[in-house]
């Protein structure tokens, strides 16, 4: 229970008050199912806890019972960007931002052309490929003023600890 700590019970309500949002705040530029993927890949999670992926899973039915949209889909989303992390913190990847971006690139590109072809190839309806990317890469601009953010409020608690 080590991750149940004050600096990460303070992500997980964040993280509750962006998936609350998606009720309120709709915009075809903004997703904030993909800004929450966001802060759990820059999160600098102190340890592997399976309490964590219990906390993520229940958070993306949660946010899925909010958006109606099928169930598993944003805790599929949120698991992987944590499995994602986990996999590259393991390879040491965190101690080069650069690197880190690059596989959030890929991952998110991936992401946008499954669901763009998805929707071409099942639902043989053709969208504005305009429309559908700027979610992506609204998430892919914050990526940097994010990660410095997230690394400043972790790194000022850390000091005071």
């Amino acid at each position: 229970m080590n991750d149940l700590k004050i600096n990460n019970l303070i992500f997980y309500f964040i993280l509750i008050f962006i998936i609350s949002s998606n009720i309120v705040f709709n915009s075809i530029y903004f997703d904030l199912t993909l800004i929450s993927c966001l802060i759990i890949y820059v999160l600098r999670w102190n340890e592997t806890n399976w309490i964590i992926c219990i906390v993520l899973f229940l958070l993306g039915i949660y946010n899925d019972i909010l958006v109606s949209t099928p169930f598993g889909y944003a805790s599929s989303l949120f698991l992987c960007f944590y499995l994602i992390d986990r996999v590259g913190n393991f390879l040491s990847i965190p101690l080069n931002t650069n690197i880190k971006f690059l596989i959030f690139l890929l991952l998110m590109l991936s992401l946008f052309s499954i669901n763009y072809f998805t929707i071409y190839l099942i639902y043989h309806t053709s969208i504005s490929l305009f429309i559908n990317i700027i979610p992506y890469m609204v998430v892919i601009l914050l990526y940097y003023p994010l990660d410095y953010t997230i690394s400043s409020i972790q790194n000022k608690y850390v000091r005071i600890k």
